[in-house]
């Protein structure tokens, strides 16, 4: 209930209120938009920066295998009329030993595999036609027809396992002459190129660009909303790589930062109300008997002014009525102060059920009371509410569990359609009508009267 009433005394505050939080909600999250693009590209920088690192390192460690190849065929090209099975088989175990992660080395002459090294586990693949191949033969006369060397894989070797392959092609006096395959054990070839970069910031994948099979890394990453794609540099293979931060730092802070901006909005929206409801009281308080509640002098001013100048503008009927407590010094005397605070209270509070809410209570001094009685139909209102008011106190009144004695003197002043009033007339004509009840014996109301012309109400 308390809730609803202090909704409805300041409606205009809260909707108020409520344009600032959305503002400031608003400002806030189009500055945390602008941070989190930010962030994000940084995180793209860093992700570039740390996948261009991954693929200079598998760069430099394949050349560094792939090399092999090409001294192996300016050997073959220069003793290829005069080759000896021990002597190739030599020259393969050396350059096996000089190299990391190498699963074999073998020489096709034609399109069949002749010398390989190590024999040991590889014994299948030995004798065997590159064109009986299904899964490796068009790998293969890619290599022979482009006369360059081709990285494929991993893929399923003939022998067991998996493996990265480079064939590279031998042409003798521009004739083909025959193949070179340099089998590389990919698991511990990653293991070794990547083994300076993993680390718990980073998780990445690898995968065959044509087949989309992943042969590094967990699949899943390619699937996620915030990973860095790219595409090996190198010719010769056709990967794609997917590098993720594993630790969302800039997130974690945009949220901190998104809380921390609703925060700091509902914080000024609740400041702005208090500020508001406390300047809306304090003008209230400016304007209003801090006793009672109801209108001071200051607000009874700009309030008859209004009235009247309304009154005069659409030809309107306007009252005044000034009220005092009959012998209320005494009743407070009697009574204590405390009595006559509670009592100047209750009557405030009966004044007010009597008139409309278009019209004005005022209290101006210690028991004195104004009531401006605006837009009257019938001027003659005035003597109704008047003698309302009288009658509403004849019974006495209950205060702080007292039965108090207590009446009104009131006098009447009025402003009829087209007659020339001020109000400061006004005021005057109430307070001599108001000092004729007194002297009349109290408890009444009079009408003001010119002593040139009849009363403008009948006086009881």
């Amino acid at each position: 209930m308390k809730l609803n009433t202090e909704f409805k005394q300041n409606t205009a505050i809260i909707s108020f209120t409520g344009i600032v939080l959305v503002l400031f909600l608003l400002i806030f999250e189009i500055l945390i938009s602008a941070e989190s693009h930010k962030a994000d590209a940084k995180l793209n920088i860093e992700a570039a920066n740390y996948t261009a690192a991954l693929k200079s390192k598998v760069d430099r460690e394949l050349n560094a295998l792939l090399f092999v190849s090409n001294g192996l065929s300016s050997y073959l090209t220069i003793y290829h009329r005069n080759l000896e099975q021990q002597k190739v088989q030599n020259l393969l175990a050396d350059l096996y030993a000089r190299t990391k992660n190498v699963r074999n080395l073998a020489v096709a002459v034609g399109y069949k595999i002749t010398y390989m090294h190590p024999i040991k586990s590889n014994e299948k693949a030995i004798g065997i036609d590159y064109r009986q191949l299904p899964q490796q033969w068009p790998q293969v006369k890619a290599a022979i027809d482009s006369h360059q060397g081709v990285l494929v894989g991993p893929m399923d070797l003939v022998q067991g396992g998996k493996g990265l392959i480079y064939r590279y092609p031998v042409y003798i006096n521009q004739a083909y002459w025959g193949l070179l395959s340099t089998v590389i054990n990919s698991d511990a070839f990653f293991k070794s190129a990547f083994k300076e970069l993993v680390n718990d910031e980073y998780a990445f994948a690898i995968r065959n660009k044509n087949t989309q099979e992943v042969f590094y890394g967990d699949p899943q990453l390619f699937n996620q909303a915030k990973v860095y794609l790219s595409t090996s540099d190198n010719t010769d293979v056709a990967w794609e790589w997917a590098v993720m931060q594993k630790t969302e730092k800039a997130s974690h802070l945009i949220l901190i930062t998104r809380l921390m901006g609703i925060a700091i909005a509902v914080l000024i929206a609740a400041l702005v109300y208090f500020f508001l409801r406390e300047r809306k009281m304090l003008t209230a308080l400016a304007m209003h008997d801090s006793l009672t509640g109801v209108a001071n002098r200051r607000l009874l001013d700009i309030r008859l002014e209004q009235a009247l100048a309304h009154a005069k503008r659409f030809n309107r009927n306007l009252a005044l009525l000034f009220l005092d407590i009959d012998h209320f010094k005494q009743l407070n005397d009697t009574h204590g102060h405390d009595v006559g605070d509670a009592l100047l209270k209750t009557i405030a509070l009966r004044l007010k059920s009597s008139i409309r809410d278009i019209d004005t209570l005022s209290r101006i001094s210690g028991d004195e009371f104004v009531i401006v009685l605006a837009e009257l139909n019938d001027i003659n209102a005035a003597n109704s509410i008047a003698s309302k008011i009288v009658h509403a106190f004849k019974d006495g009144v209950q205060v702080l569990g007292k039965r108090i004695d207590v009446s009104l003197s009131i006098g009447v002043a009025a402003y009829g359609r087209g007659s020339e009033e001020s109000p400061q007339s006004l005021m005057k004509k109430a307070d001599i009508a108001l000092y004729q009840a007194k002297v009349a014996g109290r408890n009444q109301f009079k009408v003001y009267t010119e002593v040139e012309q009849k009363s403008l109400f009948d006086i009881t």
